[in-house]
């Protein structure tokens, strides 16, 4: 991968990857349906980048982008820019507020009837969307997906995901379909080492059959850097090219298809 030499981790283990070079500047488009867009859509709305090239006759990436706690969807979607316009994706960053107290579905709900709705003006791939987050906002988009793995086909965030308010909430899937592949990038090696819950919880997914890739920054401030998403967005395009390959076999599986009708009775509680 470019600007990057490492190895890839497991549970167990941590890798480095090398300092990002450069922040670049995002050019913005002034067509109706390209470029960057805000919208009221209610009393938050959201943000949304679609590359110039973009056309409805083909199937378009999709990135879900979650801000960390107390920032802003147009402040977050600057920084997809660069890395969204250079490899063809669509980037939705929704305003939000964390849900606090209670439990988080009235949030979520909000959240994935505005992921529908852009999905219906556009053009979007199915078996290509990532739902990736900084902060608080990776934790946020960790759960989702595990709630909701149908809306998503890759888990990213900047931050330990697995630290946080909605841990209770996480939803283990039985079928290969519906456990995405995640990635989580780090500042410190012992923010995961040095945390046996965050190993045992991670040690659990990985035995349920998960892919979970854990990498380590190598200097202080590189997960803020732009060229981290240029990273994530290079990794969501090689994962997603090795799942379509894989889930082929599990098409036509009469035990994949019962735990994928268990995964639904499961979340339609």
């Amino acid at each position: 991968m470019n600007q990057f030499s490492l190895k890839i981790a497991t549970v167990s283990a941590l890798v480095l990857f090398f300092s990002f070079n450069g922040s670049g500047n995002a050019t913005f488009f002034g067509e109706v349906k390209t470029g960057l867009q805000n919208v009221s859509s209610d009393r938050y709305g959201y943000s949304l980048f679609v590359p110039k090239e973009y056309t409805p006759d083909q199937k378009w990436p999709l990135v879900m982008a979650l801000h960390d706690e107390g920032e802003r969807g147009e402040d977050y979607i600057q920084t997809w820019v660069k890395a969204a316009q250079e490899r063809g994706m669509i980037v939705f960053c929704p305003n939000y507020e964390a849900p606090k107290g209670g439990l988080p579905f009235d949030h979520d709900r909000r959240l994935l009837e505005l992921k529908h709705a852009v999905e219906n003006q556009y053009e979007i791939d199915p078996n290509r969307v990532l739902v990736v987050g900084f902060g608080s906002g990776g934790h946020y988009a960790f759960y989702l997906s595990l709630r909701y793995p149908k809306e998503f086909s890759a888990i990213a965030s900047v931050g330990n995901a697995a630290k946080g308010s909605f841990e209770k909430l996480f939803a283990f899937s039985y079928a290969r379909v519906n456990q995405l592949p995640v990635l989580m990038l780090v500042e410190r090696q012992d923010e995961i080492a040095d945390s046996p819950e965050t190993l045992a919880q991670l040690k659990t997914f990985e035995e349920r059959g998960y892919l979970i890739e854990t990498v380590e920054a190598e200097a202080a401030g590189d997960l803020a850097d732009p060229n981290t998403n240029d990273y994530i967005l290079e990794w969501f395009q090689q994962v997603s090219s090795d799942r379509e390959s894989s889930l082929q076999k599990y098409s036509f599986n009469l035990k994949q298809k019962f735990y994928e009708w268990v995964d639904n009775l499961l979340q339609n509680r």
